[in-house]
């Protein structure tokens, strides 16, 4: 009798705590529909010519940093036709073979497996993002650690 007790009021605490999270989703998208409604009127193209905007004004010309012993140098988050560039597929920071790029699938920084991979979903010690001497986010698909920039997404905007 009292298991059943005890699980009749863990039960009801959890959809109370369930309620008061969707409730919160709610009030948040309200707040944020308020403050974005000026936006909101903008055609889809000029939006995603804003987001353009936006993610080169944040990340131009970053470091990519690794979160090492060494803060291995692993290139800059710049144009393609870039050397030091981690999207110029030919450059020592961008090509899926060198060993200090986070394309290399096979590599430190780029395993899927290696602690310091911006593609390791589970690490906690992906590659910083450095611009202007501060840490401005992680390079990482892990999508539980604040700050984390995916960098397949990053990629979409450096073509």
């Amino acid at each position: 009798m009292r298991n059943i007790r005890s699980f009749w009021i863990v039960f009801l605490a959890c959809l109370t705590l369930f309620a008061s999270a969707q409730e919160t989703q709610e009030s948040k998208v309200k707040r944020l529909r308020a403050r974005l409604s000026p936006a909101l009127a903008f055609s889809l193209e000029d939006l995603k010519l804003a987001l353009s905007i936006k993610v080169y004004d944040t990340f131009d010309g970053a470091s990519v940093v690794a979160d090492d012993s060494e803060h291995t140098f692993l290139g800059k988050i710049e144009d393609a036709l870039k050397g030091d560039s981690i999207f110029n597929k030919f450059g020592r920071y961008g090509s899926e073979f060198a060993t200090q790029s986070i394309w290399n699938k096979f590599g430190r920084y780029g395993s899927e497996f290696a602690t310091h991979s911006s593609f390791n979903r589970f690490t906690t010690s992906p590659p910083f993002i450095v611009k202007n001497g501060n840490v401005i986010g992680r390079l990482t698909v892990n999508k539980a650690l604040p700050g984390g920039v995916n960098p397949d997404w990053l990629k979409t905007f450096y073509k």
